[in-house]
């Protein structure tokens, strides 16, 4: 069979783009077309059949072929006698986001799952594109050309996994190995071209020294500057990111930034390359479940500082903040008491993506457990062979086991590779720490490696470390009102009553505002937890809020606050262990 398909975007203030897709020598009475319900790296459905619109079949000569509804996603083309014909759709662009596409008067934006159709039976068939883009607009994209807007893939994968910006953007290049690396910028913001164009640079060289050579011909980098989104979405030889227009300074911003440029580029080794065995082939109707999400996002996490570390863009002494603020979180969370790292990474369908307000209590994300897990896993195998191999050592071995031959890998093969790298045996910790949820004893993780931690509260506004008092609730806020998302278990609000989806309006007759609350996190601004830094332990506070419009009041005896600032000092016992540890972190 032969299999091309042409994007248009005639009226792109419009919103829809126009797909045809010509299809010819098929040897079938009919054919099942299916519009995926997810993308790739993203792991909740999101039904791309809805914006489907306009779908039609006909023969070379122009005579119509009846189509039938199979399911939500997929259609029959009943083509009969007819071996060529022609399917046409448009499909509506109208959400800029990572995962899916977007069309408007300033440009195109195309995630591949959320436009284009693949035949039941012939995701492995080759296949040609042509785009015709609107007026004098440009394609940036890591698909192969073979032409004037003309592509090709090897199979229905590759072609979405290739997201494609069209329109008037920036373009930055450079060279590293030999290999073009393109930065495409749609949008403005406070960046300084020149600085992303080398720190970008840096954290590919980082990468080629990890692995010693890039897999891929090309790679791009497409990056949306928008107001107040953010995130970022893997693909096998280019990425999108989302991130605020004021996101490239001052340097903490700039740096976390960096950090989701860092993560994503890993990923085309971790996941794109070395994938869970669940995830290969993917089937694009439905969830695909795998236990090992951990490893593919969570590690993924531990190396996009470690390689900010390694390139000089970040210092010791911030990494260490970093790792010591995700400790913090992963204690303050009475969920990691419940959910292991297999099962979070099982349930990310569920539960990431569709968080409840019980989530704080119940659930651990797999990027964090993944990402201490991951630096958990490096200590161990840095400890026992004395400072000569590393984390590094395993995803090499991973990737020359697992690119090769195209497989995927299961947790039995990370067991195995383990040990071949190390010499120790990890089932005993997958069992207590990734298919188990025992409390990691953080204080001898860092006395392992020479380290000691230092649990305090941070400073007030006076430069003074004092006592603070606790309400345990989870808010965010929207329009200047305060609603309460989450209530930690066995706090304070929850013995009072306070729930999830109240409207706080009041402490002890004044006004709730952001002056009691604080980031849940240093890195996640939209979810606060309460900060009262003006009252005491075993003070009593009157909370007034309002539950269905209808107030409330709530008698709260506030507790001891826990420990909100987590510092690494070194163990003068552990000199020697400390300098093997940071030289093998730094260099691999």
């Amino acid at each position: 069979m032969k299999l091309s398909y042409i994007l248009e975007m005639k009226e792109p203030q419009n919103g829809f783009f126009q797909v045809t897709m010509d299809v010819e020598g098929v040897s079938e009475d009919s054919v099942l077309v299916t519009m995926p319900s997810w993308t790739p790296g993203s792991y909740h459905i999101l039904d791309f059949a809805r914006h489907v619109r306009l779908l039609r079949a006909r023969s070379k000569d122009n005579e119509p072929i009846d189509i039938q509804r199979k399911d939500k996603s997929s259609w029959k083309i009943l083509n009969g006698n007819y071996k060529n014909f022609i399917i046409s759709y448009e499909v509506y662009a109208g959400e800029l986001s990572v995962h899916t596409s977007h069309l408007d008067s300033t440009h195109g934006y195309l995630n591949g799952t959320s436009v284009f159709m693949y035949i039941e039976g012939y995701k492995d068939q080759s296949l040609e594109l042509m785009v015709k883009p609107f007026g004098e607009w440009k394609i940036s994209t890591g698909l192969e050309k073979t032409g004037d807007n003309k592509y090709r893939a090897t199979n229905y994968d590759i072609l979405v996994d290739s997201p494609m910006e069209i329109g008037t953007h920036r373009s930055l290049t450079f060279s590293v190995d030999g290999k073009e690396h393109e930065i495409a910028l749609y949008g403005r913001g406070n960046e300084d071209p020149d600085q992303l164009l080398q720190d970008t640079k840096k954290i590919v060289e980082s990468y080629k020294a990890q692995f010693g050579n890039l897999p891929y011909k090309r790679y791009v980098f497409i990056i949306h500057i928008l107001d107040n989104q953010g995130g970022g979405l893997e693909h096998l030889n280019s990425t999108t990111i989302e991130t605020d227009r004021y996101q490239f300074s001052p340097r903490k911003k700039y740096i976390e930034f960096l950090s989701t440029v860092s993560h994503e580029y890993f990923h085309l080794w971790n996941v794109k390359r070395i994938r869970p065995t669940e995830l290969m082939p993917f089937n694009y109707k439905e969830e695909n479940y795998t236990t090992l999400l951990w490893v593919s996002e969570g590690i993924t996490s531990f190396y996009e500082w470690i390689h900010l570390y390694r390139t000089g863009i970040i210092k010791e002494d911030e990494y260490f903040k970093h790792l010591m603020e995700y400790i913090r979180f992963y204690e303050f969370l009475p969920g990691s008491k419940y959910e292991s790292a297999s099962d979070s990474s099982f349930d990310s369908w569920t539960k990431l993506y569709r968080p409840s307000p019980n989530n704080i209590n119940s659930y651990v994300s797999y990027y964090l457990k993944g990402e201490i897990l991951g630096f958990m896993i490096d200590a161990r195998i840095i400890e026992h062979t004395n400072g000569q191999k590393s984390l590094d050592d395993l995803f090499r071995l991973l990737f020359e086991k697992y690119n090769r031959d195209g497989k995927g890998f299961t947790e039995k093969d990370l067991l195995a590779s383990l040990h071949e790298v190390s010499g120790l045996d990890f089932t005993p910790f997958f069992s207590k720490y990734v298919r188990g949820v025992e409390p990691i004893d953080f204080d001898n993780e860092l006395k392992r490696i020479g380290f000691k931690i230092v649990r305090s509260y941070a400073k007030n506004e006076d430069d003074e470390v004092k006592e603070k008092a606790y309400l345990g609730i989870v808010c965010g806020v929207n329009n200047s009102k305060i609603n309460v998302e989450g209530v930690i278990e066995n706090s304070p609000a929850q013995k009072a009553g306070i729930y999830p989806g109240d409207e706080l309006i009041a402490l002890n007759k004044f006004r709730f505002s952001e002056r009691f609350l604080k980031n849940i996190r240093s890195d996640i601004k939209a979810r606060k937890v309460d900060n009262l830094i003006e009252m005491k332990p075993g003070e009593k506070a009157i909370i007034h809020a309002f539950r269905s419009g209808i107030l409330m009041n709530f008698e709260v005896t506030l507790a001891k606050a826990p420990y909100d600032n987590y510092e690494v000092i070194n163990d003068p016992e552990s000199d020697e262990n400390r300098m093997k540890f940071k030289e093998k972190l730094i260099k691999g």
